[in-house]
């Protein structure tokens, strides 16, 4: 399962190269989405963020997402499936790509208060998240009474 995921992080900086060169990478990208797949389907419920972002983006090189019901689906999935648990690096590692290119609110609007659970709570296990529940919810003002 953990070779999948090194193949497959190794052919998404392939495929990245090629698209930053104007090359052809589709082959490649199919590739790499077989091997998430395959490591999904063997138990690693952590690479459901990757198979979204990855899916749901045309240039991986800036993953700004183009399909964003298709990264709902997959995330959802993957939340359902319990990828987003605290101590889930991989996951939390391709969320935070997938917020620092985009838009987070959208990601799991089916569900904003199991998303706001979900962040809160790997916040409390020492997850840097702060910065996507600020950019979902505005942090709270301050009311001065001078």
């Amino acid at each position: 399962m953990e070779l999948m995921i090194e193949k497959a992080l190794g052919l998404y900086e392939s495929v990245c190269a090629l698209q930053a060169k104007g090359e052809d990478s589709t082959a490649m990208e199919e590739q790499t989405i077989a091997l998430i797949d395959a490591a999904i389907e063997d138990g690693c419920v952590e690479a459901y963020p990757m198979k979204a972002l990855l899916e749901s983006a045309n240039d991986w090189t800036r993953l700004v997402i183009c399909r964003m019901t298709q990264f709902q689906i997959i995330l959802r999935e993957g939340v359902d499936k319990g990828c987003l648990a605290p101590e889930n690096d991989l996951a939390w590692a391709w969320l935070e790509l997938a917020a620092q290119n985009n838009d987070p609110t959208p990601f799991i609007e089916d569900d904003m208060e199991q998303y706001y659970d979900l962040l809160m709570t790997a916040m409390e296990q020492g997850r840097d998240v702060q910065y996507i529940i600020d950019m979902i919810w505005e942090p709270e003002q301050e009311i001065d009474d001078d």
